[in-house]
């Protein structure tokens, strides 16, 4: 059975989705997002602000919950566009897929190493499981460069264990099941009123990532260009959205993460202001940080480029029009 049917179906029970009000018209395009986070707060404020159906779409928002299983809704012809991190595409283009990212959505690892309160360094780790996501995952990525960086080998100095998702991974460390986790928006939150602090902040690493990216197959790229290009735009127009149109940005990440708190609802739009990109090219340098950790598994990563899996000629063609400089009012966002 298609990923699409079987998830959106949990999806649609359990949360409003872009098309809960009256369909509009236009070109229909089922679109994933593999997050509740702030990073999908430019996706949420374009439906929000009506920018797709400025553009003759009528895009539908669907929660998957994992890049990976993101990755299978597309190759399955459920959803023609996803949002994703970056290494699930990969390692699928690496298979034999023909997956390419085509904007970036976040260019860092935006995410808070949590862990409980009797752990106050990264050494401490040593022996006690952790939690990702799922394994390829961005969290997996960010989780394994964290504790490479201090000298831990995960699975054989540090166990990994696969959350789900990140308020389960919030549970599970309040529950003593894992002692630490990389969280983003709002789901730190929850992580902090269970007791637990922030180790590191991976941004402040340094370390370059696809944490985000919009992803098609390049048969879609080449055979929908004009409508990829119009979803584009509209996304774009979303992220000035956030910053630009704020009691907007916050609607939307109400309506998106279902809370009612000022409080989430203000740390969120304010890591979205953080770590959402404004021009979004994606990075040469973070896809090949995440070759390198393929590599260590997969030999076909060593002989990859990186220009395999982006293709920017969207972003650059509406960068060449002046779309950019005109939607920020300057030249460079």
């Amino acid at each position: 059975m298609q990923v699409f049917s079987v998830l959106a179906a949990m999806i649609l029970a359990a949360m409003p989705l872009a098309g809960a009000s009256p369909a509009p018209a236009g070109e229909r395009i089922n679109t994933v997002y593999s997050a509740i986070s702030g990073i999908m707060a430019g996706l949420w404020t374009a439906e929000e602000a009506g920018a797709f159906a400025r553009q003759g779409l009528h895009v539908e928002l669907v929660l998957i919950p994992s890049a990976s299983k993101a990755v299978q809704a597309l190759l399955g012809g459920d959803a023609p566009i996803i949002t994703a991190g970056g290494k699930a595409p990969m390692e699928a283009s690496l298979a034999g897929a023909d997956l390419v990212m085509v904007a970036a959505v976040a260019n860092v690892p935006a995410f808070y190493l949590m862990a409980r309160p009797e752990i106050r360094r990264i050494e401490e780790l040593r022996g006690k499981p952790v939690g990702v996501t799922r394994f390829g995952s961005s969290t997996d990525f960010t989780m394994r460069y964290i504790l490479r960086k201090f000298g831990l080998e995960p699975l054989r100095d540090v166990p990994i264990l696969q959350t789900g998702d990140l308020f389960a991974a919030a549970a599970m460390l309040g529950r003593g099941q894992i002692v630490a986790a990389p969280f983003s928006s709002p789901s730190n939150l929850r992580a902090k009123q269970l007791g637990a602090h922030v180790l590191v902040n991976v941004p402040e690493t340094g370390v370059r990532f696809p944490h985000n990216a919009i992803i098609v197959g390049r048969g879609y790229l080449r055979g929908s260009r004009d409508t990829l290009k119009r979803f584009v735009k509209a996304y774009a127009e979303g992220v000035q959205a956030v910053f630009a149109r704020q009691e907007m940005a916050r609607r939307a990440i109400a309506r998106y993460t279902k809370s009612r708190e000022p409080e989430v609802i203000e740390a969120v739009h304010q890591y979205a202001m953080d770590y959402i990109t404004k021009l979004p090219y994606v990075t040469r340098e973070g896809i090949q940080e995440v070759l390198n950790q393929i590599a260590e598994e997969n030999p076909r990563a060593r002989q990859a480029r990186p220009e395999q899996f982006v293709d920017d000629s969207v972003v650059r063609e509406l960068e060449q029009e002046r779309f950019f400089e005109r939607l920020w009012g300057r030249a460079q966002p």
